[in-house]
């Protein structure tokens, strides 16, 4: 039987961690090298395949109650440790900001309660790594287990461009997770101009109030370059689903749909 498993999410939201353990530490077929948009893969004739494109979460809605053979895994991460994150392939600046996390974020509502879809916060992952392997397993019975999460740095093959996505590759543990501490003058810039993140954070049980935003009250915002604009960019977003659109239509007749 075919089966594609795709994972999804914000970008900086742990979706290369989860797709290099998922394709070390499951029996798989094949998988992506390190990127791969489900709009790009072929059809394959049998056997699991397991892929990851954290944007194509804004569009997975259109294909899950279509195609069968589709699964998908969700990531969601704290935003304050998203909007603070630095990818080495993109040196001397930040790689994400609020609107882009908020905007996954809508698109994650949509397809959660999907029973091919399952949701996986990355704090949960790097915490109780093998706990969560259970649940995907559980979420996806046709998975085997051939080695578990928390040894997954032991037999890992990952490409360079991974490597450069995770930092290197080493044993999961929870540091990064309030790595945003280190960033205040990011985090302040990005709560003032977007006072929706701090209801976001309470809303996902990160905090449980604003009583956190204490820390901030002696900081300093600092505009710094990111990969991602702050300012609105809607006439992007239409030129970007009117593509998307070319995109699904081609998806679901190369697979007959």
């Amino acid at each position: 039987m075919r089966r594609n498993l795709h994972i999804v999410g914000c970008p900086r939201s742990g979706t290369t961690l989860l797709a290099e353990m998922m394709s070390t530490c499951f029996a798989v077929d094949g998988s992506s090298e390190h990127e791969e948009s489900i709009f790009k893969l072929a059809p394959h004739a049998d056997g699991l395949y397991v892929s990851k494109k954290p944007n194509d979460i804004l569009w997975l809605h259109r294909l899950l109650d279509r195609d069968d053979s589709l699964h998908a895994i969700a990531m969601i991460r704290d935003p304050r440790a998203v909007v603070c994150s630095i990818h080495s392939g993109h040196p001397g600046m930040y790689f994400c900001n609020y609107p882009v996390w908020k905007r996954a974020e809508k698109a994650l509502r949509r397809i959660r309660n999907h029973p091919r879809v399952l949701v996986v916060a990355y704090e949960d992952l790097v915490a109780s790594p093998d706990a969560v392997q259970q649940n995907i397993q559980g979420a996806f019975p046709f998975l085997r287990v051939v080695h578990p999460f928390s040894e997954f740095h032991l037999h890992a093959r990952s490409s360079q461009k991974s490597i450069n996505a995770l930092g290197g590759v080493r044993a999961v543990d929870q540091g990064r997770s309030k790595g945003w501490l280190n960033h205040l003058p990011r985090l302040k810039q990005q709560l003032d101009r977007h006072p929706g993140m701090g209801e976001d954070i309470v809303r996902y049980g990160y905090e449980s109030d604003d009583g956190w935003t204490r820390i901030l009250d002696c900081v300093e915002p600092q505009v710094f370059p990111c990969r991602y604009s702050d300012r609105g960019e809607w006439l992007k977003y239409l030129e970007q689903s009117l593509r998307y659109n070319g995109k699904i239509r081609r998806y679901l007749g190369q697979r007959g749909l």
